[in-house]
């Protein structure tokens, strides 16, 4: 074999080695792709059903809630038929004791039938009182179970927002995630992965300068007052601010779900940082000048 060939030889060598090698790192992407996948669409469905869990029970302590107010309603109502029975009482003894002064006076009525009357007429008083009392205790009772009852509806309301929020995150990944596993099993390659996969840290601010601010808060979650009638997209980024009490950078957020006029982010979390304390009414804006 003269030298000519050897080097064609050499030459085939590595040119199968380089797609030997290309092969196998397609193969371990589509893999690592699908793995990730099937991950995350698990995983949103364990939190649809968690989330089909707290809404059900909301539904049954709203429901009890409704039927303690109404219970608090009518021992209200039978409250105030007792002191106007009560007052009844006291009119209709106070005039007994009127007629029986006279009766006295006029010799007509002895001194026990009157005594009598008039023990009669007061235990009659003092049993009203007893029951006012109770009833005033078991509104008490019933004022304390709504309030009980008005916050685990405030906490089931709460969890069931963050919940919907976190499944439409993991949905969203869900679908980028399908269109890459269609564009690898279709051999399309491309030069980056999606943003919101391959580099969650990276900046990527609205190409209009905008500023808004925060208007709800629900744990790494908020909403905000910009939508994409401002120009806002998913996967941009606003920086944080706050001014008041003093001037502080609070860190970056990305937009998950943007709709007309408002729309949700969460805060992009670093390694080396401690998680900043959002907080309803901090500012956003598209960029800070450094």
């Amino acid at each position: 074999m003269n030298t000519v060939g050897k080097i064609l030889v050499i030459l085939n060598f590595i040119f199968a080695m380089a797609v030997g090698g290309f092969l196998v790192f397609d193969f371990a992407l589509r893999t690592q792709w699908k793995e990730r996948y099937h991950a995350l669409n698990t995983e949103a469905n364990a939190l649809k059903q968690s989330r089909d869990v707290t809404e059900s029970m909301m539904a049954k302590v709203t429901a009890d809630y409704r039927q303690v107010k109404e219970e608090l309603e009518k021992e209200k109502q039978k409250q105030k038929d007792l002191e106007v029975a009560k007052i009844a009482k006291e009119l209709e003894f106070d005039t007994r004791m009127n007629e029986m002064k006279a009766q006295l006076d006029d010799k007509g009525l002895s001194e026990t039938q009157a005594k009598e009357l008039a023990k009669r007429l007061a235990g009659e008083v003092d049993i009203l009182k007893v029951t006012i009392r109770d009833r005033e205790g078991s509104i008490v009772g019933l004022e304390q179970k709504v309030r009980e009852i008005r916050t685990a509806v405030a906490t089931f309301e709460a969890l069931a927002r963050t919940r919907q929020i976190q499944n439409e995150n993991l949905l969203q990944q869900v679908r980028d995630l399908t269109k890459e596993v269609a564009r690898l099993e279709a051999g399309i390659t491309s030069d980056r992965a999606p943003t919101s996969v391959s580099n969650p840290n990276e900046a990527r601010p609205p190409v209009l300068m905008l500023n808004g601010k925060i208007e709800r808060v629900e744990g790494q979650f908020v909403q905000l007052s910009l939508g994409t009638d401002q120009g806002l997209k998913e996967n941009n980024t606003l920086e944080v601010y706050r001014l008041y009490p003093s001037p502080k950078y609070l860190g970056m957020i990305r937009v998950i779900d943007a709709k007309a006029h408002s729309s949700v982010a969460r805060l992009v979390l670093t390694s080396t940082a401690t998680p900043p304390v959002l907080r309803e009414g901090d500012l956003v804006t598209s960029k800070l000048s450094k």
